[in-house]
């Protein structure tokens, strides 16, 4: 029987959103602009941090999903081993009530 583990899926995804969260703390920390000066420099300074931000942005939304993938793929894996679990168990159910059929019919044969 295939057995999935979501301790161990959950256990990764919880990683996953520390690092997240990492993510987000260093993200939240914004370079502030000079408004005194009018040096190019500043600018593309400036517009490469807000790039550097944007993408940062983007990269942890999708780390996010990422994260609400697994933890979603993991759910569906628990209830696939229980469903089929349960039909094991139902073949079994089936397979031994056939037998005993099998040994009455013998038994009442002769």
């Amino acid at each position: 029987m295939i057995q999935s583990n979501i301790q161990s899926a959950q256990q990764i995804a919880s990683r996953m959103g520390s690092a997240s969260d990492a993510i987000q703390r260093a993200t939240g920390k914004r370079i502030k602009k000079d408004g005194r000066t009018t040096l190019i420099v500043n600018e593309k300074a400036q517009e490469v941090n807000q790039q550097s931000w944007q993408l940062a942005q983007l990269f942890n939304q999708a780390f996010q999903q990422t994260i609400q993938n697994i933890q979603s793929a993991a759910k569906e894996f628990e209830r696939k081993d229980k469903d089929l679990g349960d039909n094991f168990n139902l073949w079994q159910s089936i397979k031994e009530s056939y037998k005993d059929g099998v040994t009455y019919k013998k038994a009442k044969d002769g």
